[in-house]
């Protein structure tokens, strides 16, 4: 994606997230995504059926879903960090997601522990709002 492709995407996502109190982080490198969305069950599940259906995106696979105690993005619309591709080919490592059959394999990774990780990925002072 060339940077303004990206920036109408955030701004587009934001925008939707902002109408359907919708909160997250998206992580981007070298045309990689990694995000996560925070909501109510249902408008979750819409938006991300969205996602998948948009040919702009391809190999769209979930590795969470489902309840969470709370919000861990809840001060972003949609937080933002282009990453690094050796950190995030670390993150995507240590989540075995470039594996075959990864999720078919270890299952889906715990909400919490994958919240927890990329919490601790996303510094507040790195994120573009």
């Amino acid at each position: 994606m060339t940077e303004s492709q990206l920036e109408e995407l955030l701004t587009k996502a934001r925008a939707t997230n902002t109408a359907n109190s919708l909160t997250g982080v998206l992580l981007y490198s070298n045309g990689d995504i990694m995000q996560v969305l925070e909501g109510e069950q249902e408008m979750v599940q819409h938006i991300y059926e969205k996602i998948r259906q948009d040919i702009r995106h391809r190999d769209v696979s979930t590795l969470a879903d489902g309840q969470i105690q709370r919000r861990n993005f809840s001060q972003w619309s949609m937080g933002f960090k282009a990453v690094d591709p050796a950190d995030f080919m670390h993150l995507a490592g240590y989540l075995n997601v470039s594996k075959p059959n990864y999720l078919k394999s270890h299952g889906r990774v715990a909400d919490s522990m994958l919240h927890d990780l990329l919490s601790t990925f996303v510094q507040d002072e790195i994120i573009r709002l």
